[in-house]
This record gives C-alpha cells, sequence and structure tokens, in this order.
C-alpha cells in the first residue's frame, strides 16, 4: 500500500533559533559561528542573500558583518537541542510515527490519519482507480493531505518560533526532495510544502530538483553521475535499478526505486547507540597537567549524564588529547588510550577516575593542547548490561556497596541540574574556575534552561 511520509525540515535552523527570543532581528542577517567563534556553520536567508559563505572564517567576516548590519552569534547548542525538542513535542500532535535524523529534521509517517480500518484510503471506494497506481492516492485524501499539511507548518511556526518546510511523498527519499522543493520555490509557489505522489507530479518535481541535492547523494557521487549525463533527479529516477546495484552498491539500487515510489525504508526502531563522544576545542593552549585534567574530567561527567539519560553503559572509555594542528610553528602531539571496566557503567565517579588515568598516560609536558575529548565504548542498554552474569566479582576494588552508592549520587546529581538547570551540582574534579572554556563571544541567553534569562515584557 502507498505510504504517506512526511519529511520536516527545520529551515536555517540555528539562526532561526537566535530569533525566536529576538524579535526585532526577523528580518536582520544571522549567522552563528563553530566552536572558538572559529567559522560561520548557519546562515539566516537574508545572510545566504548577501552571498557569506559557509564555512567562512569569522576573522575574514569581521569587517563585512560589521559594515552590512549582520548578527554574530557564537553557537548556543543547548538552546538549539531545546527548541528541536519542542518542534518533535509539537510533531507529535498529529503522529506518534516520528523518526528524528537530526536536529532540524524528522520523518513522519502520516497514513494511519487517511485510511480506514480496512487500510483503504479516504474517497477510494468511491472511484476504485483512484490512487491505485504505484505511490499515488485518491484526490479526496489529497484534498485532505494538503489541509493537514498547511495546518503542521503555521502549527509548528506559530508554537515553536521555528519556520519549517514539509515535504510529503510515499518514501523517505522522495519526502525528502519534496522538502527540498518546497524550501526553495516557497517564494514562487507560495506553500510552504510539496507534495509527490502521482507519476507526473514526479517527474515534474524530479526534474527540477539537480542530482547533488538528492538525499544520499554526495559530492563525490555527483560528479560521477554528472560525467554520464544524470543532471536530475528525474535523471536519476530513470536509472536501471539492477545497473545501479552492480555499479555501485545495493544503496545506490534503493535510492533509485525510492525516486520511482518503491519503499524501501520503513520505520524501524532505531539502532541500538553502539558509542557516545563528548569533545571541545579549548579557548587557549593548556600546558599544564592540572589544568588538562579539568576539562576531561567533565567531558566525563557529561558522557556519565548523557548516558544515564539515554539507559545505556559503557564497556570501555577512550581519552584523546591534541595539540593546535594549525599553529605548524608549534610542536605536534595527538595521542589516546582506552581502557575497559570490568563491568560496563555509566557511574560518573568510575568515569572520571579511569579519564584522569588515562589522562596522565597520556600527558607530556611542553605541548600546548588545545583539545581533548572522551569516547563511551561499546555501549549496550542497561538493561542487557544487568542480566549478564560473572562467575567472580570483576573489580574486587569496587564492591556492590560502592557501586550501589554511586549510583543513588547520580541520580541525586542528575535530578538537581534537571531542576537548578545543568551544571548546577558537579564534581571537583571538574574546577571551580574552567579557563579552558572555549571562546563564545558572541553567545545568546539560555533563555529556555536558566530562569535568570526567561525574557520579560515591560
Amino acid at each position: 500500500m502507498t505510504k504517506i511520509i512526511g519529511l520536516i525540515d527545520c529551515d536555517s535552523f540555528f539562526a532561526s533559533c537566535e530569533k525566536v527570543f529576538r524579535p526585532d532581528w526577523a528580518r536582520r542577517p544571522i549567522v552563528v559561528l563553530s566552536n572558538n567563534d572559529g567559522c560561520v556553520v548557519a546562515r539566516s536567508p537574508e545572510a545566504k542573500a548577501l552571498q557569506i559563505p559557509m564555512g567562512e572564517p569569522y576573522f575574514k567576516l569581521k569587517s563585512f558583518a560589521e559594515s552590512h548590519g549582520v548578527v554574530v552569534r557564537s553557537g548556543n547548542f543547548a538552546l538549539y537541542s531545546d527548541l528541536s525538542g519542542r518542534v518533535i513535542q509539537t510533531l507529535s500532535r498529529w503522529t506518534s510515527l516520528i523518526d528524528v535524523y537530526s536536529i532540524d529534521e524528522a520523518f513522519l509517517d502520516l497514513t494511519g490519519r487517511f485510511v480506514d480500518a480496512n487500510d483503504r484510503f479516504h474517497g477510494l471506494a468511491d472511484d476504485p482507480d483512484d490512487g491505485k497506481a504505484l505511490g499515488d492516492i485518491p484526490r479526496q485524501t489529497r484534498e485532505e493531505l494538503e489541509a493537514l499539511a498547511e495546518e503542521i507548518v503555521t502549527t509548528t511556526r506559530r508554537w515553536t518560533g521555528i519556520p519549517v518546510s514539509l515535504g510529503l511523498a510515499p518514501t523517505r527519499t522522495l519526502a525528502k526532495a519534496a522538502s527540498r522543493l518546497a524550501k526553495d520555490e516557497c517564494a514562487k509557489t507560495g506553500k510552504k510544502y510539496a507534495l509527490l505522489f502521482n507519476r507526473e507530479e514526479r517527474a515534474a518535481g524530479l526534474r527540477r530538483l539537480p542530482v547533488d541535492k538528492v538525499w544520499g547523494v554526495g559530492r563525490r557521487l555527483s560528479a560521477t553521475f554528472l560525467k554520464t549525463g544524470v543532471r536530475t533527479a528525474f535523471d536519476l529516477a530513470r536509472l536501471d535499478p539492477k545497473f545501479m546495484r552492480e555499479s555501485f552498491s545495493i544503496v545506490q539500487e534503493r535510492l533509485v526505486r525510492e525516486l520511482r515510489g518503491e519503499q524501501e525504508y520503513d520505520f524501524e526502531p532505531p539502532e541500538p547507540q553502539k558509542s557516545l563522544q563528548i569533545s571541545r576545542s579549548f579557548g587557549e593552549n593548556i600546558e599544564s597537567l592540572e589544568e588538562l585534567e579539568k576539562p576531561i574530567a567533565t567531558f566525563a561527567a557529561k558522557a556519565g549524564a548523557k548516558m544515564r539519560a539515554r539507559q545505556i553503559v559503557a564497556s570501555g572509555f577512550y581519552v584523546y588529547i591534541t595539540t593546535n594542528r594549525h599553529n605548524e610553528r608549534a610542536p605536534q602531539r595527538c595521542v589516546g588510550a582506552a581502557m575497559n571496566f570490568p563491568k560496563p557503567t555509566n557511574s560518573t565517579p568510575e568515569l572520571i577516575e579511569v579519564a584522569l588515568k588515562l589522562a596522565r598516560q597520556l600527558y607530556a609536558p611542553g605541548y600546548g593542547y588545545k583539545k581533548a575529548g572522551v569516547v563511551a565504548l561499546a555501549t549496550v542498554d542497561e538493561t542487557v548490561a544487568a542480566e549478564r552474569q560473572y562467575l567472580f566479582d570483576p573489580d574486587p576494588n569496587r564492591p556492590q556497596e560502592r557501586r550501589d552508592r554511586d549510583q543513588r549520587l547520580c541520580r541525586a546529581l542528575d535530578s538537581l541540574n534537571a531542576r537548578m538547570g545543568g551544571g548546577a551540582v558537579f564534581f571537583a574534579a571538574e574546577g571551580i574556575r574552567r579557563a579552558w572554556r572555549p571562546n563564545s563571544s558572541f553567545v545568546s541567553p539560555s533563555y529556555t534552561s536558566d530562569w535568570s534569562f526567561i525574557p520579560s515584557a515591560r
């Protein structure tokens, strides 16, 4: 049966988040910078109109931004994550089948809203031949779907402040293509949504979509396609799927089939997370072991909190440190080391203990360290780890009584930080003064997570 798959794409997401609490910036060009205020990672439509390139270093952009009234913001990823969650919560109003693809994109399965108890589309009984073709839907269903699409984009914008584009189609790849068309052609059509269902509609839409904008076609693959005359998504859809599998891979075969309206990717439970990484570049070089331990302890604590929130535990831990590779005049060092836990864990005291032990092994004097990170390795669900049986106590130095105490401590820590704001309570190993923090000269207030920054009307 034809599915009705939607792809919600938040427009210029990071820049849109910055505008939510600053209505005076509604029509201002905005750029968001990467960690340490390095380079441009997001642009508002107004900034794109000024032809500010993605990845432009801030030091090159500074004078242009000042002369053209460009608002420059440091990345506030806690704010962006929170607003992303609000968008997803809003989308759950229309369906429970939501697959969050990234911080600013999510797939929706809306089929259930348009079929009866016998899985027949609304209006199909009135015209048995209507909507029978592959990827097609009846006229009545289409009219209802267009009304719903308008409701989704309008309500999401009104409730969250984030503008979105919506693509609707019988497959994920086509929904992604429709979303791109909705975003690119909004000024011409006046709609923030697009549909790609019947054959004529799909053919016309795919002809307007360059092949390098098709989901799953990267820069290298698009270059190969262009050499063979495949310039649009329509050209790609006309290729023989078997040829694509023999010449490329099964992934490209599925890509072509999805563009033809054949559903290859369904809504399945996400695969269990295999690892989790926390890393940052420092605002200034760190040369002493004492100062290096503080960010590594902080990263370990953040990893523990994230794992507990996701109900996973790590079988091992990896720590790495590196100097500034862009400073060719300075001595270079990039090293890492790993250690397995006797039992999988997400306990912050245990994570910090192992992380600091590895950091002391890796540290060497005479270097200016610019970045460090930790990686939780071979993560598994807490329930899976709890079912494991051990013939002997795998860690006699950490008896069960101590493990239980650490777990109670972590639960209390998580509860306090949830109520009072992230980082309200932390371990002494993380340090009181954190001079290593990345440069964030233009960071916005934490409007959604700090009471002191709640906007007030005067």
